[in-house]
């Protein structure tokens, strides 16, 4: 209970808003700056590619590689055994490379983070790269043979660890940065109509409701795409968003998910969008579950029963 005040006092601290404000501001112009080039390098560090937020991996690697090094630490000094004391620098070392991975990523992921949790996530970031230069610290204190100082430096450092972990952890459980945005049920047992093929105009992204979910329809050709309209990074609405290149992009921040499967072709966003089989039956869009996360067979709109080509041939119901 104290530890969530005191996350709850820092969230309203407004003392804090220059700082997170200038941080998000370099690091916009540093991808401004970079151009077309920044691209691949920002849905790397999203973890675009990986399905996954990249950030809390690579801390994850972080964090066991120093708690490794800690506890190599203590073994050599008790055992005085040489080997130990070079695995605990060699864990030391990969921990530090992944907390700049993690660092790198991390802060590419800040840009986007709205308030309160903004301030949050500008203390967790600032205590983070302290962290990380207190262990590189600690490398060069031990090559240079003063080992007793980098030991008492990596066990400050696991101590920092706890206080940057929590509020990470308040990051996600309680603000929810960094999971999926999107809702997880509202998939059909079967397929079931939602709109007229006549209401729905090509390359014009439509909202319709489907098992109490939004889901977007749009139109391309002789296609019909369906998928959940929840942006999975922040909740943007994707019906409201436009096409570019076969996908859809959120209006937030500019995800971008392929119309035919949901994965994710631009971040910030890394969790692939649901999609949603299609077909028409009697003049009618219908929607209905597909075999699994990417996996949607749209059937082409001139694929009808026979009754309905015959229907709309006619131009009268039966």
């Amino acid at each position: 209970m104290i530890f969530q005040q005191a996350t709850d006092m820092l969230a309203h601290r407004k003392e804090l808003d220059p700082i997170s404000n200038a941080v998000q501001g370099v690091i916009r112009a540093a991808y401004r700056a970079a151009g077309p080039a920044g691209r691949p390098v920002k849905n790397a560090l999203y973890g675009t590619w990986f399905g996954h937020p990249l950030h809390p991996s690579l801390t994850d690697l972080a964090i066991g590689a120093w708690a490794t090094a800690s506890v190599l630490d203590v073994l050599d000094s008790v055992t005085r055994y040489g080997a130990l004391s070079r695995c605990a620098d060699g864990a030391l070392a990969f921990g530090t490379m992944a907390g700049m991975a993690a660092m790198a990523s991390g802060l590419t992921d800040a840009q986007h983070i709205p308030d309160p949790p903004r301030r949050i996530g500008v203390l967790h970031g600032i205590m983070n790269v302290g962290l990380v230069f207190l262990q590189a610290a600690s490398l060069t204190q031990r090559a240079r043979g003063r080992r007793g100082t980098g030991r008492v430096m990596s066990l400050l450092g696991l101590g920092g660890l706890l206080v940057s972990s929590y509020l990470g952890g308040e990051l996600v459980e309680r603000y929810r940065i960094g999971v999926n945005r999107a809702p997880q049920d509202g998939i059909p047992m079967a397929f079931q109509p939602v709109m007229a093929l006549a209401d729905l105009p090509e390359n014009q992204p439509r909202q319709v409701q489907v098992s109490g979910v939004p889901v977007v329809l749009v139109r391309q050709g002789d296609r019909i795409y369906a998928m959940h309209a929840t942006c999975t990074h922040m909740s943007g609405n994707l019906a409201q968003g436009m096409l570019v290149d076969g996908a859809i992009q959120c209006p937030l921040h500019g995800s971008r998910f392929a119309l035919d499967d949901g994965h994710v072709v631009d971040g910030p966003a890394s969790f692939a969008e649901r999609c949603l089989a299609t077909r028409v039956r009697n003049g009618q869009i219908e929607v209905g579950p597909g075999e699994g996360l990417g996996r949607c067979q749209h059937e082409p709109v001139s694929v009808q029963a026979p009754e309905a080509q015959e229907m709309v041939g006619a131009g009268v119901p039966r």
